[in-house]
């Protein structure tokens, strides 16, 4: 077995696999009408709506991996030169400090003064002191909030402000206009390019990279760079090393995008986005990104677009739409932007074939996709209205139907979920053979049609079922609410002695 070190999936990787699937529902009794309908055993079900993913090398991962900790010196004995004798380590300055002796605080001395004496004593001095007292605070206070504000170590944004409706339209590619060289997109989009560093209390870290989604500091990165740092705090990077905090805003493990928001600072330069719709195999993009490390220049490297459109299983086990490209993409680079030669992201990268036996294949989640769940990410914290049949099933294509005697092709019913619109319509060993009329010749279509609908949309469904009678079913899509990987725990196995201590489980990693 091998798996995706990002966007993960279990394969079959045995020497009988092969691109028929043949195997992934096992042998199938021939079906007649004077028998007792058969049972067809049939591989672990898959989820709806992922598909079972054809032999891939596993995809790498791009958080960029932990930097691991020196050996701080502090914890060495020290030897005096003159007289020979060892001392005992100095006290790193991270370890608190334990007193011997119990501290007892000085006692307040002052003496009772009664009424009588404060009598006739005029009150005009202390008050012009208590005023310039407060002058002074005050003046303070404001230095240091403005440059606290000013190097994003506080700011406006709280819990209560993070959620709004922001609307943002994907650009046309613009008419009459000359492509950009790689450098003249470079240069568009450097300051839209952020680094970000993931880290914890305990010294989990890990880099990856951002791109800034609105003016006042919403970034749109992947959810998987905090997979592995439990309670994470996060630190942004922008072009000329000026250095914020960020809050996580929300999440979503299936599309594999997540929202910070910048703490402090405001104009920021915001990515011009493109319609991910207008690609073409072939089309000149470049990929930017911090793979060399969140705290380094952005990078570039220029590729076309392999695959407008290829599904590839993801760790949540959901089969997800993605743009193919050999553009080289690194460690480090999740959460960066994949650019046309107009200067506008039309994807966010996310993950690689991994495999000594492939070269430079990438892949980038689709501006239209990114739109639609970064809107309600920001909005409502969550994507609700992601559509679900609510089946799992096995992808039956014409070889194996013809080679197992099956009475049809498409997509054989493993189980149906108590709260799909089909419990109770259809059941195990029928066969979904078109969906909104169209002809099921991989479970691709069906997935398409899903993801471009809404929970709550109908669907008609045509079912064979293994008498080979065929039946129209209507089904209202249930909602495939998405959930983050994000977590305010850090995992109980993470080391708790200092900021030294902690190493970060590289996820999926070598």
């Amino acid at each position: 077995m091998s798996e995706f070190e990002n966007n993960s999936v279990q394969k079959d990787t045995s020497e009988s696999a092969s691109s028929s699937n043949v195997d992934n529902i096992g042998s199938v009794e021939g079906f007649n009408l004077n028998q007792e309908p058969p049972s067809v055993p049939v591989q672990p079900p898959i989820v709806h709506p992922v598909q079972q993913a054809s032999v891939e090398p596993p995809v790498q991962p791009l958080v960029q991996p932990p930097v691991q900790p020196s050996v701080n010196p502090m914890d060495t004995p020290v030897s005096d030169p003159v007289n020979g004798e060892n001392f005992p380590p100095r006290m790193p300055q991270n370890t608190p400090f334990i007193p011997t002796q119990p501290i007892v605080a000085n006692p307040i001395q002052y003496t009772p003064v009664t009424a009588a004496e404060t009598q006739g004593k005029s009150s005009k001095g202390l008050k012009i002191f208590c005023i310039a007292v407060a002058l002074m605070i005050l003046l303070t206070g404001s230095t240091l909030a403005g440059y606290l504000y000013g190097r994003g170590y506080v700011g406006t944004t709280s819990s209560s402000n993070l959620h709004k409706d922001v609307e943002l339209d994907l650009a046309s590619k613009p008419k009459d206009t000359d492509q950009y060289t790689p450098a003249q997109v470079y240069e568009k989009l450097n300051e839209s390019i952020v680094g970000i560093r993931v880290y914890n209390k305990n010294g989990n870290m890990s880099d990856a990279s951002g791109v800034i989604y609105t003016a006042d500091g919403y970034i749109v990165t992947n959810d998987h760079i905090y997979s592995e740092v439990g309670a994470p705090k996060f630190k942004i990077y922008m072009h000329d090393g000026t250095e914020y905090n960020a809050e996580y805003v929300a999440g979503d493990v299936v599309s594999d995008l997540a929202v910070l928001k910048i703490v402090g600072g405001k104009d920021f330069k915001a990515a011009t986005f493109g319609n991910s719709n207008e690609l073409f195999c072939g089309e000149n993009v470049v990929a930017l990104g911090r793979p060399s490390g969140a705290s380094d220049d952005t990078t570039v490297t220029s590729g076309i677009v392999s695959l407008t459109a290829r599904r590839i299983s993801n760790t949540s086990n959901y089969s997800a739409r993605l743009i193919q490209t050999d553009s080289a993409i690194n460690p480090g680079s999740s959460g960066g932007a994949l650019v046309n030669m107009y200067g506008q992201v039309i994807g966010i990268t996310s993950s690689k074939l991994a495999s000594a036996n492939y070269d430079n294949i990438g892949f980038a989640i689709p501006t239209t996709t990114m739109q639609r769940v970064v809107t309600q990410l920001i909005s409502d914290g969550k994507v609700s209205d992601r559509a679900k049949l609510g089946i799992t099933y096995t992808e039956l294509d014409s070889v194996t139907a013809e080679v197992n005697n099956a009475p049809a092709s498409g997509i054989y019913v493993a189980t149906v979920s108590a709260d799909s619109d089909l419990y109770g319509k259809i059941s195990e060993g029928d066969i979904i053979t078109k969906i909104n009329g169209k002809d099921i010749i991989s479970d691709d279509v069906v997935l398409d049609v899903i993801e471009d609908c809404r929970a709550g949309d109908t669907v008609t469904v045509t079912v064979v079922d293994e008498y080979g009678n065929e039946k129209d079913y209507e089904a209202v899509l249930g909602a495939n609410v998405g959930e983050s990987s994000y977590s305010e725990v850090i995992k109980s196995d993470d080391k708790e002695d200092s900021i030294y201590g902690g190493t970060f489980d590289f996820p999926y990693g070598e």
